[in-house]
């Protein structure tokens, strides 16, 4: 073991401390290295080349740029130390603590996000680099001459490497679950008109394996005293209602939110034609896929739906055909797709992405974004147009700001014409830019004036904050 000792020391400590640095960023929202170093390599490589790479990964450019990263990061660390034991056996942990730290802090800086907090990064630097001489100090104790007490070195040895085991099965699985989510989704379109077609809508499912199919024919809606046929639902009095949907996994600028037109009977006309029981507070709803979801009887209003059609047509199987829940103000997963059943109950039970690890309640937050001019974009000095969207649920929106001076000043962009109530905005600002680089941030404000969160946060467990922010260069 003496001999390949630095290389274990490096694998080691690299995958402690990642599996303390991915568990830190889910916690407290440090700084995730791995994300860190993906956006250093997207900010150096050629804009065609990042574009081919889109392209080419679609989905699933996120997770693998991730897992790589990880993988590398961790590799890194094994490298660098066989080098350094090399070099300098005597001072191994040392050098290679300093070059950590040295790296993880330069990275830091280049990936600087407006949100980040010197002390997160510090703590990231801390974990990252201290985990060398703490594994070192770790793996001393086990080479240690025999007089060492054994039950001592056999406790040690199990508990250090089972929190590399652990370790590195937490990584994998923060890894494995964005892939997941990714393969899962289909990415919707920027906004270039109100509604957004049918076929470029984004969809989410936890179906890996393919969604339902479901027979119109043989589909049954059961309620406690009755059951709906497809032909009997599409009897029922139906109406309009234009809605943004947007998935509780929206990053920040990400595009998995569309605008449509949905059309069905309403949540409350569908349980009149069935008892309600007197102490019941929760309606439980099914689907098809066995995906299950939970909403509270008390919020329901007359806008709630139980959607049939989306943009004049009849739902399509990736949106929930025959019948698809639309509560306004709420995030996706708590509008069902391919609902088979209703039911009640005195108590919440919890439904599927809620017992993942989710939010109950998935209240929509208030997010902007910059559709135009695409990030990176070079363009002519001058009036340079920029645009995009704002959506916050069914608070609406009464405000869009943007920055092109690191927030130290904000412009009002003009509001389009509201769509509906429960639909995104547009909005436009077209500023004189004279020649140079800038970052474009936006943000916006909801229809009773609270500004949307500044400091970014994760998607899980109640959706992302933070101000969307492009680059652009003007010549």
């Amino acid at each position: 073991m003496s001999r390949h000792r630095p290389l274990i020391t490096g694998l080691c400590a690299g995958t402690l401390a990642l599996g303390v640095d991915y568990l830190a960023h889910a916690i407290v929202n440090v700084p995730l290295a791995p994300e860190q170093a993906g956006y250093v390599l997207l900010k150096v490589l050629p804009l065609s080349a990042f574009a081919d790479l889109l392209k080419a990964l679609g989905i699933l450019a996120r997770p693998l740029l991730l897992m790589g990263a990880t993988i590398v990061i961790i590799a890194a660390y094994g490298a660098a130390a066989a080098l350094l034991g090399r070099l300098w056996p005597r001072w191994t942990v040392v050098a290679l603590t300093t070059l950590v730290a040295v790296v993880a802090t330069l990275v830091a800086i280049i990936a600087l996000s407006p949100g980040d907090s010197v002390l997160g990064i510090i703590v990231e630097v801390v974990v990252l680099a201290g985990m060398v001489p703490l594994v070192d100090t770790v793996l001393s104790q086990l080479m240690a001459p025999v007089a060492v007490n054994e039950d001592r070195r056999v406790l040690l040895r199990n508990l250090f490497y089972g929190g590399v085991a652990i370790a590195l099965l937490g990584v994998g699985y923060a890894n494995v679950r964005r892939f997941v989510t990714a393969l899962a989704m289909k990415e919707g379109n920027r906004a270039d008109s109100e509604i957004t077609n049918v076929g470029d809508f984004y969809v989410v499912s936890k179906n890996l394996g393919g969604d339902p199919l479901v027979d119109a024919s043989t589909w049954r809606l059961n309620l406690p005293t009755r059951a709906l046929s497809y032909d009997e639902l599409l009897k029922l009095p139906s109406d309009q209602l234009e809605l943004t949907l947007e998935c509780i996994s929206n990053e920040v600028g990400g595009t998995l939110i569309s605008n449509g037109i949905w059309k069905g009977p309403r949540v409350s006309d569908i349980l009149a034609l069935t008892t309600v029981p007197s102490d019941a507070a929760w309606m439980l709803m099914e689907s098809a896929d066995g995906y299950t979801e939970s909403f509270p009887l008390a919020e329901l209003t007359p806008d709630h739906r139980l959607a049939t059609h989306l943009n004049g047509a009849p739902l399509t199987a990736p949106h929930g055909f025959p019948a698809r829940f639309i509560f306004p103000g709420h995030y996706g997963m708590k509008q069902p797709k391919w609902v088979t059943r209703i039911r009640f109950s005195a108590t919440d039970q919890p439904g599927y992405w809620e017992n993942n690890g989710w939010d109950e309640r998935a209240i929509v937050k208030t997010m902007s974004r910059i559709d135009r001019p695409f990030d990176g974009a070079a363009l002519a000095a001058g009036g340079v147009a920029i645009g995009g969207i704002a959506f916050a649920g069914a608070r609406r929106i009464s405000g869009v700001d943007l920055s092109w001076d690191d927030g130290r000043s904000w412009q009002a962009a003009e509001l389009q014409p509201e769509f509906s109530a429960y639909a995104w905005r547009f909005w436009e600002l077209t500023p004189a830019l004279s020649a140079g680089q800038y970052r474009i941030r936006v943000r916006a404000r909801d229809g009773g004036g609270t500004l949307q969160p500044s400091a970014p946060t994760s998607t899980l467990p109640n959706g992302a904050d933070g101000y969307h922010t492009i680059t652009i260069t003007v010549a």
